[in-house]
């Protein structure tokens, strides 16, 4: 079960990465080739919130005796310390680039940073993936508020309320104001798509492995490739495809290869490094007269090397890490 849910996040944050070297290749008015078949790649977020309503479902289970306050240093030591890390990283990158350029316009203000740094759920984060962490981080604060209280019930409860709101919202097409739309972002029930499957597991069900897997891989390969659109609703076409592939890999006993699962335990760090990897290579091609979304292999070799840097990253620094974090 477990193999087979790590490789899925590596596909996620892959797919993230192919979604931002297409739309980065149109925004420079260069024809995206090969890479335009991933122009719906962003719902490797949603993957991403399946996955993580069904991790913390099983990981706590039977354990509510370790309390929110546990669960929530647990959550910040394995989440945002790597983020810090990274957002000092894209701050030093940006300094460069604006010392080079001799111009600061795109430095950002010191509220931008604050925001940043205390990932709140609001707009206009420094790293443009903050947004889906502070979702995240909603949804460990509203998890740890009802699990430790009131089990698995009064946690799904909660999130289906919280699923409505946005789905409502959503629907009725209400104004929202900016500083609201992480916390009525409508992607929330995913979260609760991938608490009931870690409950139905736990619970013993194993049926349907097969066709799950099948209907999730084709319903999500239509949403990846643009040919279904997210004008039908984000949470439904692409979240209940992701929900599909979660249950179909955890309920199917299967054997995954070894390089699979590195590349799953990659996957945070390439989420968090791949646009910073984008620029610094992509301002070093630029120097050398190579327009770095100007073709596929250029594109690719930009993917590829997010991916290497994020393993290296991973195997050498993550892994240190995590020891010195878990003896904690």
């Amino acid at each position: 079960m477990i193999g087979g849910l790590q490789m899925l996040r590596g596909v996620a944050a892959t797919l993230v990465v192919l979604f931002h070297l297409q739309a980065a290749a149109v925004a420079e008015g260069y024809d995206a080739g090969l890479l335009g078949w991933f122009r719906g790649g962003e719902v490797g977020v949603d993957v991403f919130f399946v996955l993580s309503g069904f991790v913390i479902f099983h990981a706590v289970e039977g354990r509510r005796d370790m309390g929110a306050l546990r669960f929530l240093r647990q959550r910040f030591w394995r989440i945002v310390p790597p983020y810090w890390a990274v957002l000092a990283l894209t701050l030093l990158s940006l300094a460069g680039l604006c010392l080079m350029r001799g111009d600061w316009s795109e430095w950002p203000g010191f509220g931008r940073i604050v925001l940043s740094v205390l990932l709140l759920p609001l707009p206009d984060h420094v790293m443009a993936v903050a947004w889906t962490l502070a979702v995240e981080g909603l949804f460990y604060l509203l998890f740890a508020a009802t699990y430790f209280r009131g089990g698995a019930a009064a946690a799904i409860a909660a999130l289906a309320v919280w699923s409505l709101v946005t789905q409502v919202w959503n629907l009725l097409r209400l104004p929202v104001d900016p500083a609201f739309g992480v916390l009525l972002f409508s992607g929330v029930i995913e979260f609760l798509f991938g608490g009931l499957i870690a409950l139905a597991i736990g619970r013993g069900w194993r049926a349907g492995a097969v066709p799950a897997l099948i209907l999730g891989a084709v319903g999500l390969a239509l949403v990846v490739t643009g040919h279904v659109t997210f004008a039908w609703g984000r949470s439904w076409v692409a979240g209940l495809p992701s929900a599909a592939l979660v249950y179909g890999l955890a309920a199917g006993n299967w054997r995954m290869p070894a390089w699979t699962l590195v590349w799953g335990e990659a996957s945070y760090l390439l989420y968090l490094l791949h646009l910073l990897v984008f620029s610094i290579a992509g301002t070093l091609l630029r120097m050398t007269g190579i327009a770095p979304y100007g073709s596929t292999i250029s594109m690719l070799g930009l993917g590829a090397l997010s991916i290497a840097v994020s393993v290296a990253a991973t195997l050498w620094l993550e892994r240190p890490y995590r020891r010195w974090a878990k003896g904690r």
